[in-house]
């Protein structure tokens, strides 16, 4: 098997039955809007006591129809309730094979003698095992390889918390990673949509907390680069193709977005250097700075001025050194910790406050995006906030 760390990433979505939806499509028709943009991989219930699975069957066999036709993976929870709901048992698998499901996520309500019967289970009818990632514990990773589970290269799927403050901390999250990689599993979480949320309580599926109001391809980034998670699912049936396809594209190419509101004077070649390319730090950790080459030492590149008036340069603040730090010349760097100014570099913008937090992110050797964003100033009569028109343009990366 693959190491978890350089296994190709994994994007997925969810799709939902018996319960009201925000979507204007269908679950059936959620999952194909989906997989014609690059998705390959869904998560679903069947144990929600207020779904009506009963009376969505006929939709749940169109879709496995076609996830089977489309070769395309579904992920269930396994439990007691969804045996009850869709037939079969710890012995038989064979109904919910046929509704297209592949792999079975062990959840609560089962004993040891029921694991096991399930697992050899799985084994006739081709489906995966997958273990809920989110307690797990050294002992009861044991525990599931006494019962006769290979957890080398299997997969191991994070909770999602409907309930807003009631998310995982990324600290945790981290933890179980860490954990769960040293048996050589693959590890899977959960982000949000942003555009539908799913019934009850209409908050967002996230794995952590703090994604809960996260852009689902910014949030699948950071787990990804942070190598929390090796597979990220938007946890809320959506149609809106824009989250879909970014996820994708977070997927294709998982580096880190860092967003930054730009000075009005910032220089130009400056801003040419932090902008519309793909970063990547230097081999080292250094102590007060995130730092990438940019155009050091490069011949042929424009000229970097040192600025009329150099400004403080606070955590998140991005810069370049200019023609006054001749060996440095055209090195961008993101400061760790509040800095001073200095005449020999050029700031030309700031990480916005929402991303800040990504920064902790950034290793020897990560690779990272800046895309500019309009800095927005607070009115300190109001409180508001409204956009700066005077800044440098957003620049996307052709591809990315």
């Amino acid at each position: 098997m693959e190491n978890a760390s350089v296994t190709k990433p994994v994007v997925g979505a969810s799709f939902y039955l018996g319960i009201p939806g925000s979507t204007r499509h269908s679950a059936y028709d959620c999952v194909e809007i989906a997989a014609d943009l690059g998705i390959q991989h869904f998560f679903t219930t069947v144990q929600m006591p207020e779904a009506d699975i009963a009376g969505t069957l006929d939709e749940f066999r169109r879709i496995g129809a076609m996830c089977i036709r489309r070769e395309l993976r579904v992920m269930a929870d396994a439990h007691p309730i969804a045996f009850r709901r869709v037939g079969g048992s710890v012995r038989d698998l064979e109904p919910l094979r046929e509704l297209g499901v592949t792999d079975l996520r062990l959840d609560a309500g089962f004993d040891d003698e029921a694991v096991h019967e399930l697992i050899g289970s799985a084994q006739k009818v081709g489906m995966s095992l997958v273990i809920n990632a989110s307690p797990q514990t050294p002992a009861s990773l044991r525990e599931l390889k006494r019962l006769g589970l290979t957890l080398e290269g299997a997969v191991a799927c994070h909770n999602y918390y409907p309930r807003m403050e009631s998310g995982m901390s990324a600290r945790y999250l981290g933890a179980q990673a860490n954990l769960l990689h040293g048996e050589g599993m693959l590890v899977m979480g959960f982000v949000a949509s942003q555009k539908h949320h799913r019934y009850m309580t209409n908050e967002g599926l996230p794995t952590i907390e703090r994604h809960r109001y996260v852009e689902p391809h910014r949030a699948c980034r950071e787990l990804l680069v942070r190598r929390w998670c090796d597979q990220v699912y938007i946890g809320d049936q959506t149609d809106d193709e824009q989250e879909l396809k970014q996820l994708v594209e977070a997927r294709d190419n998982p580096h880190l977005v860092l967003r930054v509101a730009v000075r009005e004077d910032a220089h130009p070649a400056a801003a040419a250097i932090a902008f519309g390319r793909l970063h990547q730090h230097l081999p080292q950790e250094f102590e007060v700075t995130y730092r990438s080459r940019g155009d050091r030492q490069r011949p042929g590149v424009a000229v970097v001025e040192p600025p009329r008036t150099p400004v403080e340069r606070p955590r998140g603040t991005v810069a370049v050194d200019t023609v006054l730090y001749p060996r440095y010349a055209g090195e961008i760097h993101i400061s760790k910790v509040d800095l001073p100014a200095d005449f020999r570099t050029t700031v030309v913008g700031r990480v916005i406050d929402d991303d800040l937090v990504l920064l902790d992110a950034i290793e020897p050797r990560t690779e990272f995006q800046l895309e500019s964003v309009q800095e927005r100033r607070k009115d300190l009569k109001t409180g508001s906030t409204t956009a700066d028109d005077g800044v440098h343009p957003s620049i996307t990366l052709p591809g990315v």
